[in-house]
């Protein structure tokens, strides 16, 4: 079962969190540090694991950063943005090995997610384990410059809270220059902030999940029209754009619909008492109903959807971890924490029990590249 190793780590996750609510101070300063460790240890020394490696470790492998010229000529040269190929090039200067700028990658990552979850969740195992359940494994592993460009981002959010447009547009533009995807986050800050009535909350809430179960299609026939306009060549091109990759996601009353229906409804139920544990949850709320708008607007497209989405998906770390608070009685934040525990193992399990995902760690001894490109190819054409 390849999905072992990644569960094991969540239930280290899980134990650390329930030793964190009965530990003194020297005692949580202990366990938070036990936790980075363990991120940076998993991540940082992984072999050729998930599928991003693929696209990365060829452009590391050939390039040349032995002078300031060639480093130039590959950031202006290469697809990639560039500020993630600065990096790549930085680091094969300093030791040229793929899996020295995996390790580096992995530092940003933490610092960055350490930074963002240190000044809104106490129990830092807890939210650790909460992010791994919750993409968190995605986006390490199968997502380099996305999860980065991502924390920045995360970042940048105080930045909007306090209203400071300069450092936050600054920070969303370093973003985008790991991956634009970040872009999204510029007009957020004109409104992430605002403080909603719960009945427009409710309405956007059930509008997004009746237009899911009633299957609505909307932006393809819109994409054809508006193609209609500049000629058959373009409409034949939007067609095959739809009819190939971007499928529609199949069978909408899945685990994952009920899982967002469910924490949709706790914040319906608790959102005065999230908003008052913390006003910031205002901006966390507002993009779970991106998360879950996002899924309904784009679900013709299921890569569309679940990127656009991946984008909101930290509203999930951060709710998860304060709904916790809301339940006044003892039995009920025990049920809860069963849900999470019980959900995440088998959110974890559908998201790594396959091939691709078979742990390693160099520091035990990893499969090679040839190796590992050589099971990803085999367990591809048997899908096929």
């Amino acid at each position: 079962m390849f999905s072992i190793a990644y569960i094991i780590v969540f239930f280290i996750y899980a134990s650390m969190a329930l030793l964190y609510s009965y530990a003194n101070e020297t005692g949580k300063m202990w366990i938070k540090a036990v936790s980075v460790l363990l991120f940076v240890f998993f991540f940082g020394f992984r072999g050729f694991v998930g599928d991003d490696w693929l696209i990365y470790y060829p452009v590391f492998d050939n390039m040349y950063s032995d002078n300031a010229d060639n480093v130039l000529s590959f950031v202006a040269g290469s697809d990639l943005e560039p500020g993630f190929n600065f990096l790549q090039a930085l680091c094969k200067f300093i030791y040229p090995n793929y899996h020295f700028f995996v390790f580096v990658c992995c530092l940003l990552q933490c610092g960055l997610l350490y930074n963002f979850f240190r000044k809104r969740i106490d129990n830092l195992p807890f939210a650790f384990m909460v992010f791994v359940s919750m993409s968190g494994y995605g986006l390490e592993i199968n997502l380099l410059r996305n999860s980065i460009s991502l924390f920045i981002c995360l970042n940048a959010l105080d930045f909007l809270k306090e209203r400071k447009a300069l450092p936050y547009f600054a920070l969303c533009v370093l973003a985008m220059s790991i991956h634009v995807s970040a872009v999204i986050f510029i007009p957020l800050y004109f409104f992430l902030h605002k403080h909603l009535p719960r009945w427009i909350y409710i309405a956007v809430f059930i509008f997004s999940a009746l237009f899911l179960l009633a299957q609505v299609n909307f932006i393809g026939p819109l994409l054809l029209y508006v193609a209609s306009f500049f000629g058959e060549f373009f409409v034949e091109l939007v067609r095959n754009y739809i009819e190939g990759e971007m499928t529609a996601i199949k069978g909408f009353l899945s685990v994952g619909f009920l899982e967002r229906l469910f924490t949709g409804i706790l914040i319906i139920c608790y959102y005065d008492k999230l908003v008052s544990i913390n006003k910031e949850n205002v901006l966390f709320i507002n993009a779970f109903l991106l998360y879950f708008l996002s899924f309904a607007l784009f679900r013709e497209f299921e890569v569309a959807s679940r990127r656009i989405a991946l984008l909101f998906v930290f509203s999930y770390w951060i709710l998860w971890c304060d709904l916790l608070k809301c339940f006044v009685y003892k039995g009920n934040r025990m049920l809860y924490a069963m849900f999470l525990l019980c959900y995440g193992v088998l959110k974890i399990h559908s998201m790594t029990n396959e091939p691709k995902m078979e742990y390693d760690n160099i520091l035990f001894g990893a499969k090679s590249y040839e190796e590992r490109y050589t099971i990803y190819m085999i367990n591809k054409k048997e899908l096929f």
